[in-house]
This record gives C-alpha cells, structure tokens and sequence, in this order.
C-alpha cells in the first residue's frame, strides 16, 4: 500500500473536500478521485460518500481513518530512526523526567553525557513521577528518572537520597550578624507551600499539623513555583537540597534548622522496564554527580 494514498486519505478526510485536497497538493481534482478510488479497491470498501459538494466518511472509512493516522505516524517514525542512524546516531533513549529533577543538575548532566556519547540522541519527557511508571510500561518511554520507585511490573534502582530542608526568603543578614531563626515561629507566622514532592509531604504534613493545629498549608505541586512565591516572600517550604543548591549558593534562600521534626529523605529512582531499555553507562553515569 502506497504512503502516498494513506496520506491524502488522511487529508481528504480531514477537509472533506477533494479541490481542496487538490489545490494543496498541487493536483487536479480527478487525480485525488482516482487515487481515493484506488485507495478503496486495495481495501475491499468505501471510504467517502458525496455530501452535496463535500464528502464524508462511511463508517468503514472512520475505522480506516484511525489506522491511516498510525500507519502514518509508525512510517515517518521509521523513516526517523533511519535518518538518525545515517547521520551517526545509532541509539535514542525516550526518557521521562519529573519536573522536581528537571529543576535539579539532571539536565546538565544529560547534556554532557550526549556530548560524551555523540552516537546518542535522548527525546525527554517531562511528567509527573505518579504518571511515570505507566509510560513506561505502555512502552511510551524507554527510562524513567522519578521521585516515586516504579510499579511492580518496573525494575527500580535508586540512584540518590537527601536531605530536605525548611527554606525561607534569605533576610540579608550574613551568618554572623543576622537574627535567630527560629524554626517554629517560622512556620506559625507564615503559610506553607506542600505538595511540590510526591513521596515525604504525606508523613511531614501529619507531624506539623499535630505540632501547629493552625499552621496555615497551601498546596503548590510545582517546586519551581513554589521557590518563586518563597523568593517573593509569600510563605515558606521543605524543599530538596538539590533542588535549591543554585538559590542558597547565590544567596537568595536560606535554610532554617528543624530539629523538631522528622523529615523523610528525597529519593531519585531510575526506572526501566526489561534488560533491552536498561542502560547501565548511563546510570553509572548519572549516579557518579553530586546533587545536594
């Protein structure tokens, strides 16, 4: 079956007009008939009927319209992965990256390793780590790099673990000069971004409810949002150390010592579904920087 046909199938579908099919590929009318009917002999059945000027499709042309769009969508995949290896890359990983990691060293690292390992192309999917485990067992990506260990049908391999740290507006004061920070009159004094982590704000929310009865809580589950109303001054968080490594080095956050509380550590997984998706260089690689 000819590439072509399925192509100005899917056109004619989509604009249920053969002139203007026509006219956008540069083809008279007839020809799109004659291609259409050709279309429908390799088939066995009808694909259009006439509306007045217009055509639409037949039921047997709607069910072949959804297979046209993954012919078409497999073939220029292919046809992808061909040009990739006749320009020099002979692998591409599909990674899906939570935004928390995205917001860390992880991209830099990518980054170098492409430059390392020219052969290599990455195409990154950034979602959230509950969504992860499922893309990669529909096969939508290769590896997964999340905050959550993976379902039972995902091999898990965690790679990092740290610490997580109360984080305030930095109040320019240096070490020295500057007042007491008082953890608790923090917390009591100002609102508190949760929810920017899937796995510790559970356990971390129950203990400072018990501690603070009305702690006032603000759900914000994007953690580059939630830096940016903490820099703005509206509340406060427990954020991860790598996720705020740039901000306490240019001295713009500040971490507050809470001895009081218990806080689970953060977690980086890497996560993939069989031997053939699993590349050890790659996580050896990653594994190898330091992100706190």
């Amino acid at each position: 079956m000819d590439i072509r046909l399925i192509k100005t199938f899917i056109l004619a579908a989509e604009y249920e007009n053969y002139r203007e099919v026509a006219e956008k590929l540069y083809l008279t009318q007839p020809a799109i008939s004659l291609q259409m009917k050709q279309l429908e002999k390799e088939l066995g059945g009808q694909l259009f009927v006439k509306s007045g000027r217009n055509i639409v499709l037949t039921e047997f042309g709607k069910v072949f319209y959804q297979e046209a769009l993954g012919i078409v969508a497999q073939y220029e995949k292919s046809i992808h992965k061909i040009n990739q290896f006749k320009q020099g890359f002979h692998k591409h990983i599909l990674i899906a990256i939570s935004p928390l990691l995205a917001d860390t060293i992880l991209p830099t690292i990518l980054q170098r390793y492409m430059i390392a390992h020219p052969n290599v192309e990455f195409t990154i999917q950034v979602m959230e780590s509950t969504e992860i485990s499922q893309q990669i067992e529909n096969g939508n990506v290769d590896i997964g790099l999340s905050c959550l260990p993976g379902s039972s049908l995902i091999q898990t391999i965690l790679f990092h673990e740290e610490e997580v740290s109360l984080v305030i507006r930095h109040d320019g004061y240096d070490l020295e000069s500057g007042p007491f920070l008082d953890a608790a009159e923090i917390l009591e004094q100002n609102t508190v971004f949760t929810d920017n982590h899937p796995f510790y704000w559970g356990p971390l929310k129950g203990q400072l409810t018990i501690r603070f009865p009305t702690l006032r809580m603000m759900k914000v589950n994007q953690s580059y949002i939630t830096k940016r109303f903490i820099l703005e001054g509206i509340g406060v968080s427990f954020l991860p150390k790598s996720s705020i490594k740039r901000e306490l080095l240019e001295g713009r956050l500040l971490e507050v010592p809470t001895e009081f509380l218990h806080i689970p550590k953060a977690r980086m997984y890497f996560l993939y579904k069989n031997q053939q998706q699993f590349d050890s260089e790659l996580l050896s690689y990653i594994s190898s920087f330091h992100f706190g």
